[in-house]
Formats: C-alpha cells, structure tokens, sequence
C-alpha cells in the first residue's frame, strides 16, 4: 500500500467517525427511514466522499441491510441499525451501530 492509498483510507475512517456523530444527532423516533438515508447520504457528499453502498436501515428483527426506496413510507422506531459505508477513492471505511429509539 502506497502512502496516498494509506491517507484514502484514513479520510474515509474520518468521516465514518463524523458520519456516525451526525447520524446519531439527527435521527428521532417516528422519521422516515428515506429522509435519514438522504441526509446521511448528503452529509457524506459534503464531507468530500461518496457513499461504498447504499445507507442501510434496519429495524428490529431485520438484521441489516435493508435501504428504504422511493416512496417508502417506513418510519424509525424501536431499535434500529445504521449501516454505513464511505469511499475515496475506491478505498472503502464501513461502520455500523444501533439506537434504541424507545426510550426518551
């Protein structure tokens, strides 16, 4: 691995880090799961990288992956697993959490 391969890989951890901050700042119970993924999937644009795959989305029993589509109407709740992926340059960070949106 070259040296700008290495710092590829550490902006794209830096902004996995700012990433998970900024989601755990805006979500809230009862918002649609599109409304998260486009926000989240424009914070990591402005950041100066592009999403490795898709935000996943998954509530409850559905164990990951899930990516809510155009006109999903699917809202936040209980728990719910973020899965997120950022890319520079084809080097890739992936990171994940879960938040449990019942309690205040």
């Amino acid at each position: 691995m070259n040296k700008q391969e290495l710092e590829d890989y550490k902006k794209a951890g830096r902004i996995s880090v700012e990433i998970k901050k900024y989601a755990k700042e805006i979500i809230k119970p009862g918002m649609l799961l599109l409304e998260i993924a486009e926000k989240i999937h424009e914070k990591i644009e402005d950041l100066g990288a592009t999403p490795a795959f898709p935000v996943n989305l998954s509530i409850n029993e559905i164990a990951a992956h899930y990516h809510p589509t155009f006109k999903d109407e699917t809202k936040a709740n209980e728990l719910l697993k973020i899965d997120i992926g950022i890319q520079i340059n084809g080097f890739i960070a992936d990171t994940a959490f879960s938040m449990d949106l019942t309690s205040d």
